[in-house]
Order: C-alpha cells, then structure tokens, then sequence
C-alpha cells in the first residue's frame, strides 16, 4: 500500500516537472519539446557532465561537420571548443549555435528539435541522427550553462564520497560500493561470487590467455 503511495507520488512529481519544464521554455522562447523528448528529459541525470553524457554525443553526431578537422567544417561552425562555439555564426551574423543559459537564442537546439529536412542536424545526408535522449541531454546541457571541460586526462582527480548502498553485505571493499550504487540505481541486482576454479580460470585467461592448467586448479 506505502509502495503504491510512493510510486502515485513519483509519477504526480514527475508530470508536474515535466509541465513547469514545457511552461518555461515556451515562455522564454524555445522550440517546444516532443512528447517522446520531454520523456528522455525526465529520464536524465540530475547533474549533466560534459565528459561523461554530452562530449560522446558531439564526437558521434556533430563532430562530422563542426569538430575539430577544419577540412571539413560546415557553415563555419566548430563546436569543440567552448569560445568557437559560442562565438558569432559566421554564416548569420547576429546568431549564435550556443548561447549559455539561453534556448531561445542557441540555433543548436532549433535544429535539434525542428522537423524540417532543410533544417535539421545533423543533416540527413549525413546518415546520423540524435536520439530523444541525446537531444534532451544537449537541451539540458545548454539550459544549465553549456559548461565545456578539459579531457578528463588532465583534470586533477578528486576524492568521491563513497556511496552508501543497501546491499551491504556484499561489500568487500569501496570499490564494491560504488559498482552496487549503479546496479541498484538501474533495479539490477548483482550476480552469485563465481567460485573459485571459475575465478582461477579468468584470472588465467586475463593474464595468459590461456586456462589454467590442472596443477593450478588443483592447487
């Protein structure tokens, strides 16, 4: 019955979000939102990083035509690098592909969302085309700031609070609690501990490439 109650709530919090989301966007301007987008948007990460959900879906999709390759930019437009792709259209003056904070004035999220073949992007003679998902994920991405980071190589690592997970038992160490985090995170739960002539066995192929011989699985 609580369980019930709970998922009602969910659900009832969900659409309100989703309507104040639509409300505002059509107020300050933007392309409204498909049924299926406003359903990936409700279904994204609460904090969008640009090296793990929005710099895979430039390379894949964008990348093409407005990367780094200068021998193949299109309209003059290159999106790699934050002061490029934020700068003025070389081909329309006065308009911008991102414009931070602002959906109305980012040319990006008009192509994304519109219908028109004349418009769109990626362009259809491309043969790529972004998910619902991917276009939420650069909606959201551009909403939030458009915030651009440098390759995760050379950002300085940082110490990460260990998650707090309810499968306590099968901790062993922190790095367990992290893995249990995401698999209970996604209702997965984790497989039976392999015993040990299966865990011999892919160590060995791991390390040799070969199983391990019946010494060593004896042993």
């Amino acid at each position: 019955m609580g369980s019930q109650r709970a998922l009602d709530m969910f659900k009832s919090n969900f659409i309100l979000g989703i309507s104040v989301l639509v409300v505002l966007l059509v107020s300050c301007g933007a392309p409204e939102l498909s049924e299926s987008v406003k359903l990936a948007y409700g279904n994204l990460p609460e904090e969008v990083d640009f090296n793990q959900h929005v710099k895979p879906i430039l390379s894949d999709k964008c990348f093409i035509c407005h990367g780094p390759d200068k021998g193949k930019i299109k309209a003059g437009l290159q999106l790699h690098l934050p002061d490029l792709a934020y700068a003025e259209l070389k081909d329309s003056p006065g308009k911008y592909a991102i414009v931070p904070g602002n959906l109305k004035k980012s040319e990006v999220v008009h192509r994304i969302l519109t219908s028109n073949p004349e418009r769109i992007m990626p362009m259809p003679d491309s043969h790529l085309s972004l998910t619902d998902y991917e276009k939420a994920m650069l909606v959201k991405w551009i909403e939030e700031g458009a915030v651009y980071k440098d390759h995760w190589a050379f950002i300085p690592p940082k110490k990460t609070p260990i998650p707090k997970v309810e499968s306590i038992d099968k901790v062993a160490n922190p790095i367990d609690n992290f893995i249990l985090a995401r698999l209970e995170k996604e209702g997965l739960a984790s497989s039976p501990r392999a015993n040990r002539e299966i865990l011999l066995r892919r160590l060995s192929l791991d390390l040799t490439g070969l199983p391990p011989t019946l010494e060593e699985m004896e042993s």
